[in-house]
């Protein structure tokens, strides 16, 4: 079983049903209403939590989801999620859909429970950063793992790591091995949905070139998960990351015949800086 956490602060709100609806955002990453004969609730971003006809509201709420589509067969799912944290007082609110559950925690409780669901074999994936579609995981969770390509029990699509993961992952053990990394700088990309490891992105280092300095991104899909947007999502992400630690010049090399790479940086505003027979080089300034 694998649980994913979710990154933005819920609010469970009860709601006056004789005040009008709260309508749904334009873009809502949780919004879940309930209504009966003599309740209406709402579960959202506490962000997006309406300010009128609120009767009671409760905040600071973490969210798991369950990652993947559960059949309506399945039994015992939430009773061995709560069971864990019942014998240890931790109290949980569930929101379901269709596909799948969301675990709810108050916050100060969410670390504890991360800890006793580990302990009892439910994985955890924390993403540090998402997108609509992607989480973006730091790659040390399962750098070894990664780097040996041990696939036992993991959540990944059937040809990840890429060998550019593999390499990648191999060179990050070497070079911590000298010095540890402090800030993570390269991330597994993860399906939202279903939870499954399908690529991987990160900074590679700064590249100097003459009186130009940008920092180096990179990435990789695994080839079933290619040609699906990702690859433009996975650098909208690490864009943003890079703005969020203040980096402000960003560059990155293409092989020439990839032209689906080539496009997506474009899209985002990169410039052809350079080329050799063998490679492009674009760059970005991400200057506010």
């Amino acid at each position: 079983m694998l649980l994913i956490r979710q990154l933005p602060s819920y609010s469970v709100i009860k709601l006056d049903p004789s005040c009008p609806t709260p309508s749904t955002p334009p873009v809502a990453d949780f919004w879940s209403l309930s209504k009966s004969y003599d309740e209406l609730s709402l579960v959202c971003l506490t962000n997006q939590a309406p300010t009128a006809g609120i009767l009671e509201r409760s905040d600071r709420w973490t969210a798991f989801r369950v990652a993947g589509t559960m059949d309506f067969t399945l039994t015992g799912i939430v009773a061995k999620i709560s069971r864990v944290l019942a014998d240890a007082d931790i109290g949980i609110f569930v929101i379901s859909t269709f596909d799948t559950d969301f675990i709810l925690v108050k916050h100060n409780d969410a670390d504890s429970a991360v800890t006793l669901w580990r302990k009892f074999g439910i994985e955890i994936v924390e993403p540090l950063h998402h997108t609509a579609r992607l989480d973006f995981v730091d790659f040390d969770y399962e750098l070894k793992d990664v780097a040996n390509n041990n696939r036992a029990g993991k959540s990944w699509v059937e040809d990840y790591p890429t060998k550019s993961d593999i390499m990648i992952a191999n060179l990050s053990l070497q070079s911590q091995q000298e010095s540890p990394r402090v800030i993570p700088a390269l991330f597994a990309l993860r399906s939202r949905s279903t939870g499954l490891a399908i690529g991987g992105i990160g900074f590679k280092g700064e590249h100097i070139d003459d009186d130009f300095r940008a920092m180096e991104i990179g990435y990789s899909l695994a080839q079933s998960e290619q040609g699906k947007g990702f690859g433009t999502e996975a650098i909208t992400g690490i864009i943003s990351l890079a703005r969020a630690r203040g980096i402000e010049q960003l560059c990155a090399e293409t092989d020439v015949p990839n032209i689906a790479s080539q496009k997506a940086l474009a899209r985002h505003g990169f410039s052809e800086r350079s080329r050799t027979d063998s490679g492009i080089w674009w760059e970005l300034s991400i200057l506010d």
